[in-house]
């Protein structure tokens, strides 16, 4: 297979991938689908120019990097629209941390979709006890009935082990431990 074959076939991936999360995100804030074309195609040459040019460090996923880079073009180019008003928060971490406009990573970071990242890292049994417990605020007793287990302190075990779980998702990702400690939640 040759290299041209090869880099369109990863392009088609990446579009695949990515372009129904951030088409949605766009035509929630506002946007059409010629707008998310625009932009998904914009971002994928930013994420493209950056591996060329080897000044990309894989800190996430390829495609939530990618999505990230489109959520920040949308945001911007509604900035420059007097669509909306900049964040004085996201402007002062950019110049501390020192990025250019080119590292987007923790730029306009939806919490619910960290969050839902995060519980889809850690598997539907595990989403579902966390949910209940933290969300839901239900008792242990309530959360063993709904998940089929023998008591309430088989419920705060595997509790218990879902949080681990979660942290040690955290913490092997540079990507979720960078955005956690600089997101005020």
């Amino acid at each position: 297979m040759q290299k041209p074959e090869l880099e369109s076939q990863v392009l088609e991936y990446l579009y695949s991938v990515v372009d129904k999360s951030l088409r949605d995100f766009i035509i929630t804030n506002n946007g059409d689908h010629a707008m998310a074309d625009d932009i998904l195609q914009d971002a994928i040459i930013v994420w493209y120019e950056k591996v060329k040019n080897q000044k990309f460090e894989l800190q996430t996923t390829i495609s939530g990097y990618i999505y990230t880079v489109g959520k920040y073009i949308w945001y911007n180019r509604q900035r420059k629209n007097k669509r909306i008003v900049p964040n004085a928060l996201q402007e002062a971490m950019m110049k501390e941390e020192g990025f250019t406009e080119e590292d987007f990573e923790l730029f306009h970071v939806d919490k619910t979709n960290l969050v839902e990242q995060l519980l889809e890292e850690v598997g539907t049994s595990c989403k579902k006890i966390l949910i209940e417990s933290i969300y839901m605020k239900n008792s242990m007793q309530e959360i063993a009935i709904s998940n089929n287990l023998k008591n309430e302190q088989v419920a705060r075990n595997k509790k218990s082990k879902c949080l681990q779980k979660l942290r040690k998702i955290i913490e092997a990702s540079p990507y979720f431990k960078n955005v956690l400690k600089h997101l005020k939640i």
